[in-house]
């Protein structure tokens, strides 16, 4: 096998299996490298007691309308993910009051004297202008929503969606970025997760590679990106071998990237400042119930304690050390989408909660915590739990990097649109695709659209890139 290529991709997660995806397609020679047994970064699932596992519970919020089946149709497999719609059982339950999910009962969570301006904030998501919400990219979706209204709920609402779609506090998280995810799922009504569990979606990237005579290596690893006369030029991998292209395309971490697999001093001093100072997103903490029986319909669940507890919001307490009684989280039944992913006759519920980096000093306490709050959401459960898995973040850190948050480089207002790193390095021939560098959405597809933009960029460019 040669080891000259057109275009190496580095890791196999969604922005790069999509960027390896197309590249293919459009007859790119591509290589692509994955460190682990299994593709797919934070997106995968795998077999643990007989049971299928996500790696994190990821609902694709614009499914079939969005851009992870964009990528599909672009490189003409538009059935390769095999989507399943949510049916309209998806519910919010504040306190003990569980309800529908639609406007209404959300309005129905905010004191009536506060009612209007809420639904005055709710209105504006879909009536605002282009020239009005470029003025948010950089302004907090808190002060945005206190320009309506102080009502705690209120705030609390907005914030769980918030912090479910980016991992990031309201208080910091971006006003542009939040309505344009929030108007799209809201607008589309898409949301669906795929059969197979996530590593459906992954797959689905990894087979079209394939498909047009892309190659991919597992268990892999990089231990160094080459670069000779001011460009990156190849990668030399932990076993020694070296590989060679003048379009390297890195899907890790790309902290790690510049000051690891590059070398910091290959990059201008301000670029490699700007890199160290950025941060994450959220970590998370994945509860997995499997029940004895099928208990409910349900397909999702947003749980939100009280009016200072949304769902993905890491407290100050937690911080501190201190375990909530009650913790807030997106519950969801896998196999109420695809009944093979938990065994016949019985129901798998899975749920993912904000916590700090490392729990692993209190995880009884945790693994309390996020019990209550599951009998909470479902009574019905009582004496029909099987079996419990509390996975902490530092399951993530092992399988995907990135100190185990769940997104990437976080979506704050210092982070986002003009504000955050670009997929093309100041670093000739070095690339990024990821939900790291540019793109926007939610979760894996802001990795989708960080793809879609990078291969819009380079590939008029294929002829001149490739004659270096």
């Amino acid at each position: 096998m040669s080891n000259q290529y057109d275009a190496i991709v580095i890791g196999s997660g969604i922005g790069g299996g999509a960027i390896g995806a197309l590249l293919a397609h459009a007859g790119w020679n591509v290589l692509l490298l994955e460190r682990n047994k299994h593709v797919g970064g934070r997106c995968i699932s795998y077999e643990r007691n007989g049971v299928m596992m996500d790696l994190g519970w990821h609902f694709y919020c614009l499914g079939k309308v969005g851009p992870l089946q964009e990528v599909c149709n672009r490189v003409d497999m538009p059935d390769a993910i095999p989507w399943n719609d949510l049916n309209g059982t998806s519910y919010i339950q504040v306190g003990s009051d569980q309800q529908k999910y639609t406007k209404q009962s959300m309005y129905n969570f905010v004191s009536e004297a506060e009612r209007d301006n809420f639904k005055r904030l709710f209105s504006s998501v879909f009536t605002m202008t282009d020239e009005e919400l470029d003025k948010l990219w950089y302004v907090p979706v808190k002060d945005w929503v206190q320009s309506y209204t102080y009502d705690p709920m209120a705030y609390t609402l907005i914030e769980s969606f918030a912090a479910q779609y980016f991992c990031v506090s309201a208080d910091v998280a971006s006003c542009a970025e939040f309505i344009l995810a929030f108007r799209a799922v809201m607008s589309s009504r898409a949301t669906a997760y795929p059969s197979g569990g996530n590593f459906s979606v992954a797959l689905a990237y990894i087979d079209a590679v394939k498909k047009y005579n892309g190659i991919v290596k597992t268990e892999t690893p990089v231990k160094e990106i080459i670069v000779e006369n001011g460009a990156a030029v190849g990668v030399i991998t932990e076993a020694g071998e070296e590989f060679r292209a003048p379009v390297i395309i890195s899907n890790a971490d790309l902290k790690l990237t510049v000051q690891g697999l590059v070398g910091e001093e290959h990059f201008p001093k301000e670029y490699v400042d700007r890199v160290n100072e950025l941060t994450y997103s959220s970590h998370g903490v994945m509860l997995r119930v499997l029940l004895s029986e099928k208990i409910t319909d349900k397909q999702v669940v947003i749980y939100i304690p009280d009016d200072k507890s949304p769902p993905c919001k890491v407290t100050d307490e937690m911080l501190e050390g201190k375990v909530p009684h009650l913790i807030g989280g997106c519950f969801g039944s896998p196999s109420n989408f695809d009944p093979n992913l938990a065994p016949p006759g019985k129901q798998m519920i899975t749920s993912l909660h904000a916590c700090p980096p490392d729990i692993r000093a209190n995880m009884d306490e945790w693994r309390e915590s996020l019990m209550r709050s599951f009998y909470e959401v479902y009574p019905e459960a009582h004496g029909k739990v099987e079996k419990v898995w509390v996975d902490p973040p530092s399951l993530v850190r092992g399988m995907a990097g990135e100190t185990g948050c769940i997104i990437g480089i976080g979506q704050t207002i210092d982070q986002v649109h003009e504000k955050r790193p670009s997929q093309i390095s100041p670093l000739k021939g070095l690339y990024f695709s990821s939900s790291e560098a540019g793109g926007n959405g939610i979760g894996t597809e802001l990795a989708a659209t960080s793809a879609i933009g990078l291969f819009e960029a380079i590939a008029p460019q294929k002829d001149a890139l490739l004659a270096g």
